[in-house]
Order: C-alpha cells, then sequence, then structure tokens
C-alpha cells in the first residue's frame, strides 16, 4: 500500500536541489517551507495497523534500499577522517565567532570550564648546573594543590628581559629527556638559551618525574562522566607552566613562544587556542588534515565533532606561525592541502606573510633540520634577528639525567607506571598525592565551582546561565538545523483524522528520521512532538488501525500529533547484514561522534525545524515523552525555547548513581552537576517531570524558578500521572 502512494509527493525543504537520489516516481520540489498532500480525502486508502507504523515500504525493505536511510548508522569519523570540507570563513567578524566558539568548545571538551581556580604555584628548585654561556634548573610546579609538574628551565646568563619559549616535548620515549637523531629536546633547549632565551620544558603526565598519575589517566567511562580526561590534565599543566614562565621577573612577556612535536605539537595548537599570551607558535609535525592525533592525551569526548586540527591551529592567527612537516608521516602534504587553508584565515587579516611551512624528507621527527627551521623562525619574530648565521645549532653536551630529575634517580620510558607502582629504589622524595587522590580533588572542585555559582538572586541567576548554559550547549553538541528535507512517502484516512508517513532530515546529511504525522479533521492549534523508547509504535496498539486514546483524546483538542523513530529507534535500525563502519566501542568514539542520546537530541531538534517549516502546522510546538525519551526531553529542555510545553516521564530515573548517569551518554554532564543543574537550566520552561526519583525533587530547582518568575509553570512529581493530567498540562 505505501509502494503505491510514494508518488503522492516529496518536498525538499530549504536549499536548492535535491538532497538525495529517489526513485523515478518521487518528485521534489525546492522552497523555503513544505506542504502537505492536498488530496481528496475520499481518495484516501484507509489507516492499517501498516500505515501507522511503517514509513518505508516492503519494495525498500526487500531489496536493501539504504538510500534514504541514517547516513550516521552506515558511517563514523575517527582519527584518520579526512577532513576535506571544511567551512570557509569569509570575514574576520565571522571567524572570530568561531574562534570564540572553539575556544570554549576545547575548554568544555577538557573539563576546564569553569576554568578551575589558578591556586599558588609554590614553585621549587631542585638542581642548578651553570654553563658557560646558559644556565639549566630543574623545577617543579603544583598545578593542583599537591599535584606537581615537573621541568627543566633553561636561560642565559643575566638579568634580561628575555623572550621566553615553552615547549611540550611529545611522545618520544624519555619525554624532555629525550636526546637521539630524531628528537633531542635538550638540544632546541640549550640552543635556544644561547641565543637568549628563557626555555621550560616540562613533562607530558607520566613521564620522568611527572608521575602522581599515569599517561591512561581518566581513561574510564566514570572518569569521562566527571569531565575527568588526560588531555584536560596535560592542557592545565600547560596553562600553569605558562603561569610560571611568565611569571619570572627576566621575562619580556610581550615575546612568547611555543614550539613542540608530535603530542607535543598538538599542545601546542590547543594551548595557542586557549591563552591569547602566545606572540608566535610552532608546531611540528602535527598539524595535518588526515590524522588528528592517536594518543588520549590529544583526544577528549566532543572535542572534534564538528572541526579538526587545522581549525583549531589556525585559531592562533594573525599571530606567526610555523608548520614543519615531513614526507613520512601524516604531514606529508602539508605544503599542498594544509597551507592553502592557513593562508586563508590569515588572509583575512592581510597577515599571510606571518604564516609559514618548513618541509623535510625525513620520518616523523623533532630533528636538527626542523629545530634549524624554528630557530629561524622564532629568531625572525621573537629575536629580530634576521641573520640566520647566527641562530644556528652548535654542539652541545646534555646534563646527566641525576642533575635534570627532581624525583626520579634514573630515568625510565614506561610512562604507565605511577610512583607507587615502582620500585622505592627508583626514586627519592616523592609526592604524596596519587591518581586516586588527584581525581577526588578535581571532583571536589567542580562541586565546589557549582555551590559558588548557584543562583542566589536575579544577578547571579544571569552569571549562571552565561556560565553553566555554555557547558551544556557544548556538551550536548546539537543544535537547530539551518534547514531541513522533508519527504511524504504516503498518506492514508483514518476515523477523524488522517495520517501522513514522512522522512525528516536536516539538509543534507541524509540523517532520515521516520515519523507518523497525525492530524484532524478541522484546523490545528498546537503540534505535540510524542516520543517513547519503542519508536511511534508505541502509541499504536498491534493489529489495530488507530493510535491509541492520548492520540485520539490529543487529535480531539485539534493538536496535530508527530511520533518519531528517533536515532536507533524502529525503522531506524538496519537491515540485517547491511554494511556499517560505526564503531562505538571504538576508544576515541566520543571524541568525533555523538553518542546515542545526543543523536536523539538532535532528532527532536530538526523535527522543530521542520514544523515550524509547515504552514499548515501550528508552529504552537509541544512535547510529552515517555520512559526512557523523558531523560532525553529533560535535556533538550535544557537548551531550547523552541518547546511551548513539556511533559516529560521522569521513569524513575536515580541520578546519585554513577552507572545510572552513565546511561545518559553525555561525557562531562557530572563536570556541571549533573541532572541538578541541568533542571536548573529548564526552570524557565513550561515544564512538568513526573514519575520523578527523589534524588530530581532537588529543592534548590524551584528556589530558581521562582527567580525566573516560573514557579507556577515548573513543576517535578514524584508520582504517575494519568492521559486527562497530561492533556490538561498540555492544553491548559
Amino acid at each position: 500500500m505505501l509502494k503505491c502512494l510514494l508518488g503522492l509527493l516529496i518536498i525538499t525543504i530549504c536549499g536548492i536541489g535535491c538532497a538525495s537520489s529517489v526513485r523515478q516516481n518521487e518528485q521534489s520540489k525546492t522552497d523555503s517551507m513544505w506542504s502537505l498532500p492536498k488530496s481528496n480525502l475520499n481518495t484516501l486508502p484507509g489507516a492499517s495497523y501498516k500505515t501507522l507504523t511503517q514509513v518505508y515500504d516492503d519494495y525498500m525493505l526487500e531489496n536493501r534500499d539504504v538510500t534514504l536511510r541514517d547516513e550516521r548508522l552506515l558511517t563514523m569519523k575517527d582519527v584518520n577522517t579526512v577532513f576535506d570540507n571544511m567551512p570557509v570563513y569569509k570575514t574576520v567578524k565571522e571567524w572570530e565567532e568561531r574562534k570564540q566558539y572553539l575556544k570554549e568548545h576545547i575548554l568544555v571538551s577538557a573539563g576546564l570550564w569553569p576554568m578551575p581556580d589558578k591556586t599558588p604555584l609554590n614553585p621549587k628548585y631542585y638542581h642548578k648546573i651553570d654553563h658557560d654561556d646558559y644556565v639549566v634548573e630543574t623545577v617543579t610546579i603544583e598545578t593542583y594543590p599537591g599535584f606537581l609538574l615537573a621541568g627543566n628551565l633553561y636561560h642565559p646568563k643575566g638579568k634580561g628581559p628575555y623572550p621566553a619559549i615553552l615547549t611540550p616535548h611529545g611522545h618520544f620515549p624519555f619525554g624532555r629527556l629525550n636526546n637521539d637523531s630524531i628528537n633531542s629536546i635538550p638540544a632546541r633547549c640549550i640552543t635556544m638559551a644561547r641565543q637568549g632565551y628563557v626555555v621550560f620544558s616540562y613533562d607530558m603526565v607520566g613521564y620522568n618525574d611527572t608521575r602522581q598519575a599515569p599517561h591512561n589517566f581518566g581513561d574510564d567511562s566514570i572518569s569521562h562522566l566527571y569531565g575527568i580526561n588526560l588531555l584536560g590534565l596535560q592542557l592545565w599543566n600547560s596553562i600553569r607552566a605558562l603561569d610560571f614562565l611568565t611569571s619570572l621577573p627576566s621575562i619580556d612577556t610581550g615575546r612568547v613562544g611555543i614550539t613542540g612535536a608530535s603530542g607535543g605539537g598538538t599542545q601546542v595548537f590547543l594551548l595557542t587556542a586557549v591563552d591569547d599570551r602566545f606572540n608566535a607558535a610552532a608546531p611540528v609535525n602535527m598539524v595535518s588534515n588526515t590524522m588528528q592525533g592517536g594518543d588520549i592525551c590529544e583526544n577528549a569526548p566532543g572535542l572534534r565533532r564538528n572541526t579538526y586540527n587545522v581549525e583549531i591551529a589556525a585559531m592562533v592567527a594573525p599571530k606567526p606561525l610555523l608548520l614543519v612537516s615531513d614526507t613520512y608521516d601524516w604531514t606529508f602534504n602539508t605544503r599542498n592541502t594544509i597551507m592553502p587553508r592557513m593562508k586563508s584565515f590569515y588572509q583575512l587579516y592581510n597577515a599571510e606573510n606571518r604564516v609559514k611551512n618548513a618541509h623535510y624528507d625525513y620520518e616523523h621527527n623533532y630533528n636538527k633540520a626542523s629545530r634549524g627551521a624554528v630557530y629561524e623562525f622564532f629568531g625572525k619574530w621573537l629575536l629580530h634577528e634576521n641573520d640566520v648565521t647566527k641562530l644556528r645549532e652548535k654542539p652541545f653536551v646534555v646534563d646527566s639525567d641525576s642533575n635534570l630529575l627532581a624525583f626520579m634517580n634514573h630515568r625510565d620510558a614506561d610512562r604507565i607506571k605511577t610512583f607507587e607502582k615502582l620500585s622505592t629504589s627508583q626514586y627519592h622524595d616523592a609526592p604524596k598525592m596519587d591518581e586516586k587522590g588527584l581525581k577526588a580533588l578535581m571532583k571536589n572542585m567542580y562541586a565546589t565551582q557549582l555551590n559558588q555559582n548557584w543562583p542566589k538572586d536575579k544577578n547571579t541567576l544571569e552569571k549562571f546561565k552565561t556560565l553553566y548554559q555554555t557547558s551544556i550547549n557544548h556538551l550536548l553538541d546539537v543544535s537547530k538545523p539551518d534547514a531541513i528535507d522533508c519527504k511524504i512517502m504516503s498518506s492514508a484516512k483514518g476515523k477523524n483524522f488522517t495520517v501522513h508517513q514522512l522522512l525528516i532530515a536536516r539538509k543534507d546529511k541524509n540523517d532520515w528520521i521516520p515519523c507518523t504525522l497525525y492530524q484532524p479533521f478541522s484546523a490545528t492549534n498546537s503540534t505535540v512532538i510524542v516520543t517513547a523508547d519503542e519508536g511511534k509504535n508505541y502509541w499504536v496498539k498491534e493489529g489495530l488501525a488507530t493510535p491509541n486514546d492520548l492520540i485520539i483524546k490529543l487529535l480531539n483538542q485539534k493538536c496535530s500529533v508527530l511520533a518519531p523513530d528517533l536515532f536507533k529507534q524502529g525503522e531506524h535500525i538496519l537491515q540485517d547484514s547491511t554494511k556499517t563502519q560505526r564503531v562505538e566501542n571504538d576508544k576515541l568514539f566520543t571524541t568525533y561522534n555523538l553518542t546515542d542520546r545526543q543523536e536523539q537530541i538532535q532528532d527532536i531538534l530538526t523535527i522543530i525545524k521542520a514544523i515550524s517549516q509547515n504552514n499548515e502546522l501550528s508552529h504552537t510546538i509541544d512535547l510529552y515523552a515517555v520512559g526512557n525519551t523523558g531523560i532525553t526531553g529533560l535535556l533538550l529542555a535544557s537548551i531550547t525555547s523552541d518547546l511551548h510545553r513539556i511533559v516529560l516521564d521522569g521513569n524513575h530515573f536515580d541520578a546519585t548513581i554513577d552507572q545510572n548517569m552513565l546511561t545518559l551518554q553525555v561525557p562531562g554532564i557530572m563536570r556541571i552537576g549533573g541532572l541538578k543543574t541541568v533542571m536548573a537550566l529548564a526552570a524557565n520552561k513550561r515544564l512538568l517531570l513526573y514519575n520523578a526519583n527523589p534524588s530530581l525533587k532537588l529543592p534548590e530547582v524551584p528556589e530558581v524558578s521562582k527567580l525566573e518568575n516560573n514557579e507556577n509553570n515548573f513543576s517535578v512529581k514524584t508520582d504517575n500521572i494519568g492521559v486527562d493530567q497530561v492533556i490538561d498540562f498540555l492544553k491548559h
């Protein structure tokens, strides 16, 4: 029956041209709005259980036709995804707005939003070696109270002021002590100190002396739930390392550079993206559109869902930037693929001369040739020295491990072993805090921040919303689309209603959502979206040709009702043996892809946009969400103002249990206080949450609704409600 009606109408919304190929008997047109078929009711076939529950026709299913299936089920992004179709920015204003968004996004993904308090660094000096033309000292600083970051400070003799260089080391065996033909950190530090810089080389987590936590810190689901991840810890260490370096009295803070290779290169552009105290940057052998960094210290949940390293590295513009690349790693084609893109950012500022590429025919490295390019680059922009012969590397002798290490007795390349897992003969005087203690400190810090920012009056309400609305927007990482595609697959007539089978997607995204749209014969005054764990089939008793009592009553109240299969519900599911590249157990999956819950929230936003683009549907849009989708609706309510009234099933969700919170599939949600904060951000909505677990009956949230002057419209009930109560609230 559905197949014979496919030719009724197919409308493409808000765009130019068709979004995808369809069968010959389908027709499409392009417009800013879309319309429902103008069919004579007498000619429509009668509704059946099949027409109320099935959008894809039997022909499509039998032939495994996936032309109009959900692209998200077939593909995924990962560390090796090729980014070749990213947006181009036409004005400085447009790019600066994007930069602000990306800065927030990086900090939220790293668990650094709101930014932690900067506690005293308490620098401690351990060794000082006085050479003829430079000095090297071993230093530790407290980036968090009790957590020590170790490094070596190389500086000229004299009082300065000197330019400064911060240099993270990357994933080379011995970290800041690594000294071989592939990469010598001491070589670049000694050479630059001789040239007149103060240089701070510091550990990545798990390397050398910084072993209170291992290099797989935070690589578990509970840590991610609390926004605790290795990328965030290392980024915070880098921020505090810069605080230390720029606090030195010998530093000229107007001449500060940063350079590092591989994972150290990632630290370079992440730090320059969120901290504007740098004057020049040189990430070496890292910036690429084909590989984004394979270690967990380069990836955090949500970080690259809508961006890539080239765009992040470009955030330093218009300040001078050198990209060093080589032939035998992922930067092999930087000259042809990355530089034109990078120059387009600098052209916005008329500063194309400030971005440069140096390419070498080597394997992945930060070798002498690469160092030479960096010396010349920093010499030009920070020393104002154009005589490159004065910037050449001279022979050097590296100090012994015992003179460069703070706690370890000798180097150890195992970056997973913390002090407590090493033999006591391998270290001395190690700091007391361990990995467990660090995580506890971070969780306590987040809770303290939330308590300090919790709204107490109108003024603090606005600050709270500014901070935590930003957080939840980036954590969910969804948005109302600019345009949509809609395909009407068939229509039928029931008793006092018509029903249309729709496919709705974001424009050109192929994320098709199967939907059933019920309409009364009379004009409508609202459109109600109804969601359930089982999808649209939940609203129809098996074998019947009419929807259930709630939908009938809504139709009688002159409401249109749209029932979707949200992501991975009902007809979203692919046929058996359909090939998919979606690997959700990949350890970096959430760095590049939305979770199921986030995709379902995106689907509802797409549906809201579709409704708003139809002249025959009321743009007064309500939501009724039952089962687990009630919690999905609660998350949605915290980020959208497009819903008029919202009724949600709390599903007895206990928000005090971490394992329950994991089912939300929103990494970082506990960083901002979990559902307590979500509810506070939704406290200005006309919202009824029923079946609420007592953990959600939070006395602080109604107080927020009072500050919003909305206490009569926001309600949380621990008991169940009936169909008539749902209708009464929606039609109040």
